[in-house]
């Protein structure tokens, strides 16, 4: 066609072809301009309500006039093809300048694509085929949308790697691929995977065919754009992420909300900073601004005469401070109403497993800090930690965790060098209400973290007083490689595993070498021997002084600390010390009321002594303060198990199974309430999944199969698990409880109670249960059973 002349456009050049026409460069002989000439496909046109339908939008979309979208100037007809008459654009596609390197670039083209939108959708009408290669970016590096007004059709879903279909459906909503009704949120959803490639040179969904595309828009979660470009504003990543929304209800619900985040971002990285009231120059007199050297002194001089200028400034300065004290004013109403807050499990970007302990453990000690705060609801590790290695929408998490602001963040290690950024936002509006980027040395990471806590405290408008002020900024060690091994420490004894329990004791040692007078390290140290025997089956008589000794060295360093006393608690509670154990569980929660573990080792406390009401309170409170922990909803189930409400404690054990189907705790619980319910084949069922979970190397569990076994007449199976208890027995594992229950399930009772003696020797804190397990159901009348009752003090 080069060289013909149709209707009055001489065609001169070739400019690109697409899925959705040809274009060529022509010359307008009437205007005497050089324009574009789009000819659109074949089948886009041929039918009769095609036709019509394009024809409809396509004089909608020439009625737009804005300086970022392409102007279409005319609509023809030659023989049986239509052709579009548009502007022509001298520059190239966005496509080929990705990656794009500057964040102010990225959000200078961003704003004008949401302009050319925002223009669009005020006039009723939806791209929907918003990509990088439908935008143009001219000889003055300004944004020309291109293709307003062009239908994306239904096609066959063909499995082949062709670019121009895959490349189109990789920005498409999910509700467009699926048929249904588009609007202006499907192009905010386009808008999202153009900025997404924009930062990354990279789609955010991809597929080696459209089917495996389709697949990844409808059900993949894109990933992080910090993963590969952690110098990028975090709310950037967060607009992202809201943009890209599955269901278009959750995205912005118009193009101007989003574009208004954006500007305030622009604004954010441009602003000037502002001096003082305190460094306001005074006023100058007149003599003074009429001064040839127009120098303003910095010292406060007396107003005589003022000039008109004199005059026209102060009455600017006033305004400004009117309105700001209005802002102020209206921030400060918002914020005091802000009382609770979650923080997010910050971002190891890198996700170098080496350095994931770092980011785990500033998110713990911020939560730790701020828990310090009193009337501010914090909620606890376990509860946020859901959502580690999920890409959360802050606003999203916040509604579900039921505060009203949340804490999200960042954190990349570079050799030395630590990169934190972290951003505080509010959940009813999800505004930004602070954010921050530290760019340290590895050794100023506890100074970062006491930054962060002070202006979360400030920025909720918290009034503390002088002590609190003081908990808030007061630092556990000097320390930063104790602090590092602490973390550490902290990482693996949250894992709840045997062998990462004994790295966690390796790295509290460590941290406790580097720094004696770490007391967070002691209480550390204490909380992983307690709870060691029941993870690894060592003995409990091995851990007693060593859990004495940390615990009574963290409360002689720092006497308010809650943890060492819960610990001593569950100790105490451990060797059927029940008045003591209740003392320190008492104490604890006076030290910090905030401490859901300390709730949690009291309800069982009082659950083992038969006092079920009281143990439903405790732990109704710790499920308060932490209602995602794990093992406190397993507790919670277990006390309705103990008072006989066994439909209520399986919906417990249910859930926890829907939230993690490899919580062994859950599927062995629920086995004890299927066999008081004399329904042995279902728990079998259920604790040959325990086994599988923890492995054959491990005791956890095995007790209850062959129990199990023992009740179903399965006698040869329940002395295989006996030959595996006595093996755990003779390696070292104190197991006479365990070995005890096979027997009562077998019906060899006096086997049974001569384990029980032996327990009660080596002091096997399981003995604590004696009263409330159903294992020992059987021997309740026998005198035995209320003799070894007596001497653990749980009978009277």
């Amino acid at each position: 066609m080069i060289g013909q002349t149709i209707s009055q456009y001489k065609i001169l050049e070739k400019l690109g072809e697409g899925g959705m026409g040809v274009v060529y460069k022509a010359h307008d002989t009437k205007l005497d301009r050089i324009v574009a000439l789009k000819f659109l496909p074949h089948h886009l046109t041929t039918q009769e309500a095609e036709q019509a339908r394009f024809l409809q939008e396509a004089r909608a979309a020439s009625a737009l006039n804005h300086p970022n979208v392409c102007t279409i100037y005319d609509i023809k007809e030659e023989g049986d093809q239509q052709y579009i008459v548009m502007e022509l654009v001298d520059g190239t596609t966005l496509k080929h300048k990705l990656p794009i390197q500057k964040e102010s670039d990225v959000l200078a083209y961003a704003l004008q694509i949401g302009d050319a939108l925002h223009e669009a959708h005020s006039k009723g009408i939806v791209h929907r085929d918003i990509k990088c290669e439908n935008i143009m970016v001219n000889s003055k590096n300004q944004i020309k949308v291109m293709d307003f007004g062009l239908a994306k059709l239904k096609g066959t879903m063909k499995l082949t790697k062709t670019s121009s279909t895959v490349g189109t459906l990789a920005y498409m909503a999910p509700e467009q691929i699926q048929g249904a009704e588009v609007d202006g949120r499907s192009d905010i959803f386009s808008f999202g995977v153009v900025l997404f490639e924009m930062l990354t040179g990279r789609m955010p969904f991809r597929g080696e065919h459209e089917a495996a595309m389709m697949y990844s828009i409808l059900h993949e979660e894109p990933e992080s754009v910090a993963k590969s470009r952690p110098d990028v504003s975090p709310e950037i990543d967060r607009i992202i992420r809201r943009a890209l929304e599955k269901d278009s209800e959750d995205r912005y619900q118009h193009i101007d909300d989003m574009v208004s985040e954006l500007r305030r971002i622009q604004k954010k990285s441009t602003r000037v900073s502002r001096a003082s009231l305190a460094d306001i120059p005074a006023i100058p007199t007149s003599e003074q601004s009429d001064s040839a050297s127009t120098a303003v002194s910095s010292k406060t001089q007396p107003i005589q005469g003022p000039s008109r200028r004199g005059l026209m400034i102060g009455a600017g300065v006033v305004v400004l401070l009117v309105a700001g004290a209005a802002v102020y004013f209206s921030l400060f109403r918002q914020q005091q109403s802000i009382d609770s807050i979650a923080i997010l499990p910050f971002t190891n970007v890198g996700a170098d497993p080496n350095t994931e302990y770092l980011s785990d453990g500033i998110t713990e000690s911020i939560i730790n800090s701020l828990s310090q705060i009193p009337n501010l609801k914090v909620m606890s590790r376990s509860s946020v930690f859901h959502y580690k290695g999920k890409e959360s929408d802050p606003q999203k998490a916040g509604k579900e965790l039921g505060v009203k602001a949340v804490l999200v963040g960042r954190v990349t290690q570079r050799t030395d060098n630590l990169l934190i950024s972290a951003e505080l936002v509010d959940v009813s509006n999800n505004t930004q209400m602070w954010g921050e980027q530290f760019n340290k040395k590895l050794s100023d990471v506890i100074s970062v973290q006491e930054d962060i806590s002070k202006e979360i405290s400030h920025k909720l408008s918290l009034k503390l007083a002088s002590e609190d002020e003081k908990k808030l900024v007061k630092r556990p060690t000097e320390n930063t490689e104790a602090y590092q091994f602490y973390l550490k420490g902290r990482f693996y004894w949250n894992k709840r595993k045997a062998d990462d329990l004994w790295r966690s004791v390796k790295y509290y040692q460590m941290a406790i070498d580097a720094d004696p007078n770490y007391a967070l390290a002691q209480a550390g140290l204490a909380s992983t021997y307690v709870i060691l025997p029941e993870y690894t089956g060592v003995p409990l008589k091995e851990m007693l002084p060593k859990i004495e000794a940390a615990a009574k060295r963290a409360t002689e360093l720092d006497p308010t600390l809650a943890e060492p006393f819960a610990v001593r608690g569950l100790m105490k509670n451990s060797v059927w010390d029940w008045s003591g154990a209740e003392e320190e569980f008492k104490r604890a929660i006076e030290l910090n009321p905030g401490y859901p573990t300390s709730y949690h080792w009291y309800s069982i406390l009082l659950r083992q002594q038969g006092k079920f009401e009281e143990a439903l309170a405790k732990i109704k409170r710790g499920l308060e303060l932490d209602p995602m922990s794990m093992i406190i909803n397993l507790n919670y189930g277990d006390v309705y198990a103990a008072m006989g409400r066994y439909d209520q404690a399986i919906d417990v054990y249910k859930k926890l199974i829907e939230l993690d189907p490899n919580f062994p705790g859950a599927h062995r619980n629920l086995a004890d309430v299927y066999l008081v319910q004399n329904n042995p084949a279902g728990a079998i069922t259920e604790l040959k999944k325990v086994r599988e979970i923890v492995g054959t190397d491990k005791s956890y569990g095995l007790e209850y199969l062959g129990y199990a076994y023992g009740r179903s007449g399965k006698i040869e199976e329940a002395e295989k698990v006996l030959d595996q208890l006595v093996a755990f027995s003779k390696g070292g594992n104190a197991v006479s409880f365990q070995i005890a229950a096979v027997y009562a399930g077998m019906g060899e009772n006096d086997k049974a109670f001569d384990w029980l003696e032996k327990g009660y020797v080596e002091q096997n804190s399981s003995l604590a249960y004696l009263k409330i397990t159903p294992f020992f159901a059987g021997l309740k009348s026998d005198p035995r059973y209320i003799a070894m009752l007596k001497k653990l003090g749980l009978e009277k």
